[in-house]
């Protein structure tokens, strides 16, 4: 992926402490779907992606941002000249740039095919990485509930009766109220 220093200069003065650039791209200025004037930048750093849109002739800039957290899934439309890049952003509501008027989905349109490709290929890999640590948080979660039943039941936790409700000092055989046989979970 490039640097394009003139683009990290854009964001310098919005970058968050400890954030750092890794790469960027640019709206094409002379393909079709580009920008010839004011094309559009995209600064992807270690946090987030910024879009930067430049307006009144590139006087004035518009800054966009989609934090790696938001982003549900990315795809890539390559064309045959300039390619484009779709972003789902779940929660993100604005009335302006990438996402306006509440649209799920938003388009970095006008880029040449490798940048657009680097693009896609650097967010969707994010997008895996997100999805392991989910996937690792939720199995510890589940390893440390089975861990607590088998606490509750070493350390005089409890148990409910399935037949009358009734609330049973763990290990117990028989409900003390119905004297139904209890079933443990662990069994």
């Amino acid at each position: 992926m490039k640097l394009e220093q003139s683009d990290v200069n854009l964001v310098k003065k919005v970058l968050w402490p400890n954030e750092t650039v890794v790469g960027t791209v640019r709206q094409s200025r002379i393909l079709p779907g580009g920008s010839v004037v004011v094309p559009t930048s995209v600064i992807i750093t270690n946090e987030r992606i910024i879009i930067v849109n430049r307006e009144a002739l590139g006087i004035r800039h518009d800054y966009e941002s989609i934090p790696y957290s938001s982003i549900t899934s990315v795809r890539l439309e390559q064309g045959v000249i300039t390619s484009s890049v779709f972003i789902r952003v779940q929660g993100y509501d604005t009335d302006k740039g990438l996402l306006k008027n509440g649209k799920e989905e938003g388009e970095i349109y006008g880029l040449h095919g490798g940048d657009a490709r680097d693009l896609a290929n650097y967010l969707n890999q994010r997008l895996e990485a997100k999805a392991e640590v989910e996937e690792r948080a939720e199995e510890s979660e589940a390893g440390v509930a089975d861990r607590s039943g088998e606490m509750d039941s070493k350390v005089g936790g409890f148990i409910f009766c399935s037949k009358c409700g009734a609330k049973n000092p763990a290990g117990a055989s028989f409900c003390t109220k119905c004297g139904a046989k209890i079933v443990s979970a662990h069994q």
